[in-house]
Order: structure tokens, then C-alpha cells, then sequence
């Protein structure tokens, strides 16, 4: 019956500490000690290191991303100026008003025209200066004029070239083209030759003016410091990579551009079209890591060129590194100063409590003895008379579960007496194949004989985990002999071996379950007569043991299914079919390693082949 206590008033709510402190209290005062020096110091201590550490880290990361901008910018600007100096050179030779004279004239032969247009193309030029420049050509559309020279020829000549079929797509009088797949790939400026009939200002296209560029020289990174050095990528606006200066080996280019693609693809919402980058801006959420780089991604509009520079990402790890060392020693300083003046506090006050913990560790010895209780009236104490207690009561149980479990021990053995010796039937197949030589049953006496190497063979699987191939192939070949006598000879087994194979050592009973999947699933169902094949060779350093059949065979689903059932390593449904397999899978897998075990080709009515891959011991 509830009752109110006369010393707290009937109206009155007594205060309870809440669940979660309760929780706290139950364990030991060091514990409790310990927890509140964590959570007063070192928890705080590690957010506010994680915090610092990560802004001096964005820092570090900034400091490089502004490194690599820098980089960038120096490098488009000097290919953009580049690119506007061959193009205005090649508008200057199309207005050479000494070529486009000597294209017109009429009083002079073909060759010295062609030498004379050579000359002014050489000094507008400088080609002896200039390593990009792989050459220059000037094509002379006035048929009635013909002109040949080392830099001249007629535009019938050009006809034949790719860059040629280009020719309507010129814009404001020059386009560029691309010849790639051949030795070097090149970068073509042509530009249409005009000639202005001042009288009439009329315009007459008199020829084209190519360059040819090495985009190799062109494009190539110039030598730099350690820290500011980076590979190039440079792609078409077709995507098709012009020139990469990654070496052979690790990452190539093609996995960089697919990479960058499906990481912009991701940032553009899943859409295809890519949004134009600008070749200044200073935005680093355009780079993407590729294996040891990061990549970032430029445009150069006016020629269509796509440019992804790669830097070492190691420049990162180096940064965050020395963020690293530079913070973690004043942690350490202020950990330790934290620990020792928890210890120094919680030393004296929890005396006791070690002394409880020093029985604790004497009762994990086995030592149940009661030793001498801690005085006190505080809960150390009460603590110390609860774990006496505990002692006393689980002496008695341990006591009462050493007879229980003396009895269980006894029924065992009994139940032990009670079970067939094995040899009782082994000695009885003996029996069996005397009486049949007996009754000239010799057909029996073969099967008995059989059944009792078998039935031996098993007897000795808990002396040994392996035997050799020879002894394998012969428990096999017991199998086979009467499997033939139940099927009535419905297939026929050949044995093949290479010389010393016989005697490596291979896990005991691998074969014999293959072989009954084989005939079972493979050849039980077919009309004629079939054929089972058993090889074991030598397949560089690993031994390979091949059971061949021309039986139903399965397809491709099937086979996939059969594949992923004996490979995986746990399974929640048991099938009935293929589970020897799969024993034999696993068996070999937990024995000699995950690189080992059955691999399977199967076609419909071709057959089915099991590779077992085992080391060579």
C-alpha cells in the first residue's frame, strides 16, 4: 500500500537525477574523473585543433590554387600571344603587296616567281628562328600564271589535302585546321589571298596562304620550378586530343578528359553542354583530382583549344603536411599538460577506488577468494560489498556447473559406446566380396572392393588435409567405376597426367564432387553416349586440374548464376544443385588462398569445363 512519508510533504515533487546522469554515476569514481577531464578538456581541445587545422589547411589550399592560377594565366597568355602573332604574320604575307604581284605577273617563268614569293615568305617569317613553325606554303589560284618554288605551288596541288575540303568555312578570311594521326600533329592558319582592283574595288580571291604549326613545340610546358611545374592536355572543340605531354605509363590522357567530362557533367545539373570557361577567373571549384593530379580546365575561345593543366597533387599533401608539424607539437604540449594534472588531481582521490580494481584483476585470474573489504560507508565501500557477494555466489555456481558438465561428459561417452565402429563396415564389405568370389558374383566383388578403397580412403581424411594427385585420381577412378555400373556405361572417363604431376600434393576430396556434378548434371540426361576428360597440367606456377564433358552443358544465365552461387562467401538459401561444388570452392579458397579455387566455361550442348587452380606443392 503506498504510503506518504511524514518527513516530506505529501504535495511536494521529490527532484530525480535525470536517466543520463544516472547512467554516468553507476560507473567508478576514476571513470567518472576521467570522463569529465575528456570532456572538459580534451574534447574541446581536439575541435578547436580540427577547426584551426582546417582553416590554415583551406589556407594552404588557396595558397597553391593561387600558385597554379598564376601558372595558368602566364601560360594562355603567352600561347594566345603566340597564336596572334603567327595569325597576324599570316595576314601580313597575304597582304605582301610584292606576292600578290608576283602571283599576277605574266613575265617571268613559274620557278622564279616560286623563288621570289619563297624568299618573302621566309623573311615576313623568320623561319630559321622560329621551332614551331613546321611550314609555310602560298597556293596560287591563277591557273594562267603558274608558280612553283619551295614555299609556292598551285592550289590544284592543294586539292588533294584534307584542309583544303575546309576551305568554305572560312571566317573573316582565316580558319584554322587540325591534321592529327600523322607523325606530328600539326595546327594549320590558312588564309585567303585577295587582290582589291583599286578602280573598281572589286575583290578577286588570286590564293591561299597555309602555316603548318607543330602543336608539340607550340604547346609544350616550358621547364619550371619543382612547385609550379605541370603537364598539358590539349583537345579540339571536338574533344580529340591534339598534344599531351604526359609520359608513357600511370594515367593517360584519355582517363584524365573522361574523368574531367563525367565530374563536369556532374556539376552542370547532368546536362551534356559544358559551360564555357574563361581563361581568367579565379574560381577553384573547376578542379578535379585524377589519381596523383589535379586538373584544371581553360579555353582558349578565339582558336577552339581546350587546355587541362595538371599539377601534382603531392604539392597539396606537402602544404597540409607543414600545417601538420606546426600544429601537432602544441597539442601534444597541451594534452600533456591536461593528463598530468588530471593524474596529479585524481591520484590521491581515487586510492581506493584501485584497491577495488586490484580485486577485480585478482578475480580475473580465477582467484575467487574474499579478501579483506574496503572500510567506509560511501560507495566504494558498498561497491566492495556487492563484488564480495558476487564472489561467494559465483564460487557456488561454478561448482554446480563443473558437475553439471562432469555428468553431460558422461552421457556423451555412452552415447559414444553406443555408435557403430567404422570399421565394423568396412570389415563387413571384406564379408560381403569373400561370399560373392564364393558364388562367382565377381561383378560384386569388384563393387565391394571399390566401395571398401573408398570407404577407407575416408577413414583417412582426419590424418591428413592433402594428398597427392595419384592418390586423388585413384579415389576417383573408384567413383567412376561404379558410377558406370549404375548408368550402365552410359559415358566414358579418360585420366591424362603430366610427367611428375602424380605426386604434388593437392586438398583431399576436390575431385570426386566435380565428377558427380559432371555426370549427374552434365551427361545423365543425353541419349548417346558421352565423354568425361580429366587432365591435370601445369599452368606457369600454379597446377591445373580441367574436368572436360560434352554433356546438355548450360547458358550463359545459368552459368553466371552457378558462378556467383559457389563464389559467394555467405549465403541465406541452400540450393540443392551444385552445393559439392561449391564446398570444393570454398574449401580451396580457405586452404590456399583467395587467388585459387573452380573456374567454369559452359555452352549449350557443347558441355561444360571446371578449372580447378591449386598451388604446386
Amino acid at each position: 500500500a503506498w504510503q506518504i512519508n511524514p518527513c516530506v510533504p505529501y504535495n511536494k515533487k521529490i527532484r530525480r537525477t535525470p536517466v543520463r546522469l544516472r547512467k554516468l554515476y553507476e560507473h567508478p569514481i576514476f571513470i567518472q574523473l576521467v570522463v569529465f577531464t575528456v570532456l572538459i578538456g580534451i574534447v574541446p581541445l581536439i575541435l578547436i585543433s580540427g577547426f584551426v587545422f582546417y582553416k590554415m589547411a583551406d589556407m594552404a589550399r588557396e595558397e597553391v590554387m593561387d600558385s597554379h592560377e598564376q601558372v595558368i594565366l602566364q601560360y594562355t597568355d603567352g600561347v594566345e600571344e603566340k597564336l596572334r602573332q603567327y595569325q597576324e604574320s599570316v595576314i601580313q604575307i597575304a597582304n605582301n603587296t610584292i606576292i600578290l604581284k608576283t602571283l599576277q605577273q605574266e613575265d617571268s617563268d613559274a620557278y622564279t616567281r616560286g623563288r621570289r614569293v619563297s624568299e618573302e615568305v621566309v623573311k615576313s617569317l623568320l623561319l630559321e628562328r622560329k621551332t614551331e613553325i613546321n611550314s609555310c606554303m602560298v597556293y596560287s589560284a591563277l591557273a594562267q600564271n603558274p608558280i612553283y618554288g619551295q614555299r609556292a605551288s598551285m592550289l590544284k596541288e592543294a586539292a588533294r589535302e584534307g584542309w583544303f575540303q575546309k576551305k568554305n568555312a572560312t571566317q573573316d578570311g582565316w580558319y584554322l585546321y587540325f591534321a592529327t594521326g600523322q607523325q606530328e600533329n600539326l595546327m594549320a592558319i590558312v588564309k585567303t589571298i585577295r587582290n582589291i582592283d583599286v578602280n573598281s574595288y572589286r575583290t578577286e580571291d588570286i590564293g591561299i596562304v597555309k602555316l603548318d604549326l607543330n602543336i608539340a613545340r607550340l604547346f609544350a610546358p616550358a621547364k619550371q620550378e619543382k612547385n609550379t611545374s605541370f603537364q598539358l592536355i590539349l583537345c579540339d572543340s571536338a574533344n580529340d586530343i591534339l598534344y599531351s605531354s604526359l609520359s608513357d605509363g600511370g594515367v593517360n590522357a584519355e582517363q584524365i578528359l573522361s574523368a574531367v567530362d563525367e565530374q563536369n557533367t556532374k556539376t552542370n545539373g547532368g546536362q551534356t553542354e559544358k559551360t564555357e570557361v574563361s581563361t581568367r577567373r579565379k574560381k577553384y571549384d573547376d578542379v578535379t583530382a585524377v589519381g596523383s593530379y589535379l586538373v584544371q580546365e581553360r579555353r582558349i575561345q578565339d582558336y577552339g583549344l581546350r587546355l587541362l593543366f595538371l599539377f601534382e597533387n603531392n604539392e597539396m599533401s606537402q602544404k597540409r603536411g607543414e600545417v601538420i608539424r606546426w600544429i601537432l607539437p602544441w597539442i601534444l604540449v597541451l594534452l600533456i599538460v591536461i593528463v598530468l594534472g588530471a593524474f596529479v588531481y585524481t591520484r590521491n582521490f581515487s586510492a581506493r577506488v584501485e584497491r577495488l580494481l586490484q580485486k577485480f584483476r585478482y578475480a580475473e585470474t580465477g582467484d575467487l577468494t574474499v579478501q579483506e573489504p574496503i572500510s567506509g560507508t560511501d560507495e566504494i565501500a558498498a561497491l566492495d560489498r556487492q563484488f564480495s557477494q558476487l564472489l561467494k555466489q559465483l564460487d557456488r555456481l561454478i561448482q554446480k556447473n563443473y558437475i553439471q558438465r562432469l555428468e553431460n561428459k558422461e552421457t556423451e561417452l555412452k552415447n559414444l559406446q553406443l555408435q557403430i565402429n567404422p570399421h565394423f563396415l568396412y570389415n563387413t564389405l571384406e564379408t560381403m566380396s569373400s561370399i560373392a568370389a564364393v558364388n562367382q558374383v565377381f561383378l560384386i566383388c569388384d563393387m565391394c572392393g571399390k566401395l571398401g578403397e573408398i570407404f577407407r580412403y575416408s577413414l583417412g581424411s582426419s590424418d591428413s588435409e592433402f594428398v597427392t594427385v595419384s592418390q586423388e585420381l585413384h579415389h576417383t577412378e573408384n567413383y567412376v567405376f561404379i558410377q558406370k555400373i549404375r548408368y550402365g556405361n552410359q559415358f566414358e572417363v579418360y585420366y591424362s597426367v603430366d610427367d611428375g604431376l602424380d605426386k604434388k600434393l593437392i586438398p583431399r576430396f576436390i575431385l570426386q564432387p566435380i565428377v558427380e556434378n559432371a555426370i549427374v548434371h552434365g551427361m545423365e540426361r543425353m541419349t548417346t553416349q558421352g565423354t568425361l576428360e580429366i587432365s591435370v597440367t601445369q599452368k606457369e606456377e600454379n597446377l591445373l586440374i580441367k574436368i572436360e564433358d560434352d554433356g546438355v552443358g548450360m547458358d550463359q544465365e545459368q552459368l553466371q548464376e552457378l558462378c556467383r552461387y559457389i563464389d559467394a562467401p555467405d549465403i541465406k538459401e541452400k540450393k540443392k544443385r551444385s552445393i559439392g561444388v561449391r564446398n570444393v570452392h570454398q574449401r580451396i579458397k580457405m586452404i590456399c588462398g583467395e587467388q585459387y579455387g573452380i573456374r567454369i566455361r559452359s555452352e549449350v550442348y557443347r558441355g561444360s569445363v571446371f578449372e580447378i587452380y591449386l598451388p604446386m606443392r
